[in-house]
């Protein structure tokens, strides 16, 4: 832990406004000000670090990812929009990787993005066949919730036209004649064919450890992993090593947790760097595989039912029975733990709010969460409010998919209430941001500029009416974010006492006009006042 002073730069605190400097004594903030008062309080073997007129912000925090299916799937053949613009990038892609993976070897690729890629069209196993004929293939949508297989997968799986659907969501795409496409939809129907792509257990704590250095090397100091899909034993490792360069709060897939029993005590002498806070559980599924559980169904339009292969028609669907979350919510909450609910749809985020307040009563102490919340009524939005259930929006899909979701997917009305991050703070949330990666890369500040000027990568805007302050936006990336993961004692703003983690930039977010916050660049991340990532 680090004993250091950082002096003559703008340190925004979030709580309390901005001095000059910090000082860092094992660890921990003890003292902050003006660079004369902090320098002539602090011990003479103190580091100084000089700002030079720089930023320092409290530590970014990325409330919901996957440290581990980032390991997994960035391993992958990347077929993302990110990468290639036009689908023979995608095809060239994989036919590459057929001719170098070693024969006895399947195929995984990840992103395949049929918006960010032009002229994707549809897919099934037949075109997958025409490309890898030989050996099995697996293709995951960006959003990860569509999965693409070719036939010799299908044989490898154990899987026929007379497979049932595996149910929590899950299902087997099939033709009119009852025979399997290749699509693959939601995570119980995609185990069969993934299992077959886990990295190997000597692989798996570098791979990570790659993962948590992504997470630096953009500002974040904490994360939330939302879902843990490989065990927590890689994580639990590198942090009481040592060796993790950031904080992990962990909340174990909903089956996990229930075979847990109570909620793990989180000791004393345990790292910091690791713990298990919660639950999560998935109650629909994405706008992009068809589903999002909404009141009213989906367009119909040849980006909706031809390419994206959503069911005429469909107003999506839950993965169970609204029974079956009751029981298992008040399973879990009567044993600790705080819980994560994926909803993505207008009906689907009504339905949790339902369940939940069945579920918490009077308690307001449980600070459970909806995670996503695309379309969140604000009637709904008050109601959580009411029960103590604060929304983590997923902005990056007014920013990358919005000009689809509006033209395409859910039509302009709907769309003018797309990620309503301004309705729920003005319902008195305590909201928070985040990247979902693997599915968007990390970039705390990148969603913050979104959540300000509601930009899409086309340039125009989304639901200009739901766009928050800076002042907001960076509340959503510290200290509310921390209050989510139940850490806002100990990081999230600058305040004597903390953490000392920190995150340097080359100018302060709140003293830039909105659209230049996209272009803030990240110098260096401390956490306990030491440096565990800089761009130098």
């Amino acid at each position: 832990m680090g004993d250091v002073m950082f002096v003559n730069g703008v340190i925004e605190t979030v709580t309390g406004g901005a001095v000059e400097a910090v000082a860092v004594e094992n660890g921990r903030i003890t003292a902050l000000g003006s660079t004369e008062d902090v320098t002539r309080g602090a011990r003479r073997t103190v580091d100084v670090v000089d700002l030079a007129g720089r930023a320092l912000l409290p530590g970014l925090i990325e409330p919901h990812t996957h440290p581990d299916l980032a390991a997994q799937m960035y391993a992958w053949v990347d077929v993302s929009g990110f990468t290639h613009s036009h689908i023979s990038g995608v095809e060239a892609a994989l036919r590459s990787a057929d001719e170098t993976t070693p024969a006895d070897r399947w195929i995984f690729a990840f992103g395949l993005d049929p918006i960010l890629t032009s002229d994707v069209g549809a897919w099934d196993r037949h075109r997958l066949d025409a490309l890898v004929p030989d050996r099995p293939v697996a293709v995951m949508v960006q959003s990860m919730h569509t999965l693409y297989v070719n036939s010799r997968a299908i044989e490898a799986a154990g899987l026929t036209d007379d497979t049932p659907d595996p149910g929590q969501g899950g299902h087997y795409g099939r033709d009119a004649a009852g025979h399997l496409t290749g699509r693959v939809e939601e995570q119980a129907a995609m185990l069969p064919f993934v299992i077959h792509g886990l990295p190997t257990p000597e692989a798996v704590d570098s791979m990570i450890a790659e993962q948590l250095d992504r997470y630096a090397a953009v500002g974040i100091t904490t994360l939330g992993m939302a879902g843990s899909f490989g065990g927590d034993e890689p994580l639990r490792r590198l942090a009481s090593s040592g060796a993790s360069p950031v904080r992990v709060v962990s909340y174990l897939r909903h089956e996990a947790a229930l075979a847990t029993g109570p909620l793990p005590r989180h000791d004393a002498d345990d790292s910091s760097r690791f713990r298990i806070a919660g639950a999560k559980l998935w109650y629909d599924g994405s706008p992009y595989t068809g589903t999002m559980l909404l009141d009213e169904p989906y367009l119909e339009t040849d980006l909706c039912c031809c390419t994206l292969g959503i069911e005429r028609g469909t107003r999506g669907r839950a993965n169970f029975e609204p029974g079956e979350v009751a029981e298992m919510l008040s399973t879990l909450h009567a044993e600790g733990w705080q819980v994560l609910t994926h909803a993505q749809g207008d009906r689907a985020c009504r339905e949790i709010v339902d369940l939940y307040a069945g579920v918490v009563g009077d308690d307001r102490s449980h600070r459970w969460r909806v995670e996503h919340c695309a379309l969140f009524g604000r009637d709904d939005l008050h109601r959580a409010a009411a029960i103590g259930a604060s929304p983590s929006f997923h902005v990056d899909h007014v920013r990358f998919y919005g000009p689809e979701l509006a033209a395409d997917l859910i039509g302009p009305e709907r769309a003018a209430g797309l990620m309503p991050i301004r309705s729920a703070i003005d319902a008195g949330h305590r909201v928070s941001l985040h990247a979902d990666s693997p599915m968007y890369p990390p970039g705390p500040l990148r969603l913050a500029a979104t959540a300000v000027t509601r930009r899409t990568r086309l340039g125009t805007t989304i639901a200009d009416d739901e766009a928050i302050t800076a002042e907001q936006a960076m509340r959503a990336v510290t200290i509310d974010a921390a209050w989510q993961l139940g850490l806002d004692r100990e990081v999230g703003s600058i305040e004597v006492g903390k953490r000392a983690d920190f995150t340097i930039v080359d100018r302060s977010p709140l003293r830039v006009d909105a659209s230049d916050i996209d272009g803030i660049h990240v110098e260096s991340t401390w956490v306990d006042g030491a440096l565990v990532s800089s761009v130098d």
